[in-house]
């Protein structure tokens, strides 16, 4: 639905054109019980959101930083719990090891604790990513992002 610089069509465009099925649909589902409903959008959304969530989507899906610095916690504030959000993790922090990634898994910490949002890399992990940082990643979030909860993660394994 979109890309690096913004939505493939025009927020008005989708409106007139797109927002009525996805309202259908959306109203359908809610009929049935289904609350929340995620849509693959991928890039930079920010014009979407609005006409997405009158539509009755909720959730967007995978939430990309990106080079355009999309930040969770950001669209949190402007959309308020309306919107949730699964991704948001930035991928690029992977790389640069435990320094920049335990910090941003902190950063995101009371995202995670609100709820409404599944934090997790978009789409892959880089290549440039070594397995230990991998594992710290996980390790840390598991730390951090369980704590207090009465989860059972399974265990990685390799």
């Amino acid at each position: 639905m979109c890309y690096g610089s913004g939505p493939l069509i025009s927020p008005e465009t989708f409106r007139r054109v797109i927002q009525p099925a996805y309202t259908q649909v959306c109203g359908l589902c809610r009929e049935h019980g289904v609350d929340t409903i995620w849509v693959d959008t991928d890039g930079k959304l920010d014009q979407l959101i609005p006409p997405f969530l009158e539509a009755g989507v909720n959730c967007m899906y995978p939430f990309e930083v990106g080079t355009w610095g999309a930040d969770p916690i950001e669209y949190r504030r402007r959309f308020g719990r309306r919107l949730l959000m699964a991704g948001g993790f930035d991928k690029r922090l992977l790389a640069r090891g435990p320094e920049a990634i335990e910090p941003e898994i902190e950063r995101l910490k009371p995202l995670v604790d609100e709820g409404g949002y599944l934090p997790f890399c978009d789409h892959y992990v880089p290549p440039d990513v070594s397995l230990e940082s991998f594992l710290f990643y996980i390790g840390k979030a598991r730390e951090i992002w369980c704590e207090g909860r009465n989860l059972q993660p399974a265990e990685l394994t390799l």
